[in-house]
């Protein structure tokens, strides 16, 4: 198996990565270069899931792009315990260095941790898929100098004012996606607007790595949208 230090071709080629309690999670890497986006789906699914946005952002970027299965998913190491996964993404700077930008793609869960852990992960941007936080919970960090882009179908419940509500509470410049399905997660990227969504990722990962990103007051406010494929921003 490779590790994450080594710089790897377009071909998918397959990696490993001890985490710190002991057990391994598993993927595949395309691509190379200074930048690095990795790829975390939501728990009950597998690398698979994220289709051919692995590929795509390596090809039309040129950055090194890893997927992984969770740990007691796909052929990661078991056993699957979620109180872990803030772990596994603190753990990120040192597994998985960089000489540019660290983008970080997650769903579900595993994009409310990526959320709550942005201050303190080195990120120079964040997309969420169908980021899924109960009303009753307190509002996530702020991370106002990570931008970030929040993706949800407007047709799944109550997931577009949550990808609201939490892009207000983080701060900084951040973009919300409204898509009409009722799919979630990665699985937006298998639906009828899964072509659109690629473009809009790997047009989101550009704009991070072209345009500095200023430090935004605390009056910044997002202004609504429930527009297809719409876009909300601030900063």
């Amino acid at each position: 198996m490779g590790n994450l230090g080594d710089r790897a071709t377009l071909s998918p080629q397959a990696i490993e990565w001890n985490l710190p309690w002991g057990a391994a999670v598993r993927g595949l890497r395309w691509g190379s270069g200074a930048d690095l986006a990795l790829l975390l789906h939501e728990p009950g699914a597998d690398l698979d899931a994220w289709l051919t946005l692995p590929v795509d952002v390596a090809r039309q970027l040129e950055i090194e792009t890893i997927a992984v299965d969770l740990p007691g998913h796909g052929l990661s190491d078991d056993p699957w315990d979620p109180a872990q996964l803030p772990d596994l993404l603190r753990a990120l700077p040192e597994f998985a260095p960089v000489a540019g930008f660290r983008f970080l793609v997650a769903a579900g869960s595993s994009a409310i941790s990526a959320l709550e852990q942005a201050p303190v992960v080195e990120l120079s941007g964040l997309i969420c898929l169908s980021p899924q936080w109960p009303d009753h919970e307190e509002s996530p960090p702020r991370s106002p100098r990570v931008p970030k882009l929040f993706v949800a179908g407007s047709l799944a419940g109550s997931d577009l004012d949550t990808a609201r509500r939490l892009a207000t509470a983080s701060g900084g410049w951040t973009v919300v996606t409204a898509i009409p399905v009722a799919e979630r997660g990665t699985g937006l990227l298998a639906s009828a607007w899964g072509g659109q969504l690629i473009e809009q990722i790997i047009a989101f990962l550009r704009d991070c790595q072209r345009r500095p990103f200023p430090v935004p007051s605390a009056q910044d406010q997002l202004p609504a949208t429930g527009c297809p494929l719409g876009r909300a921003d601030t900063g």
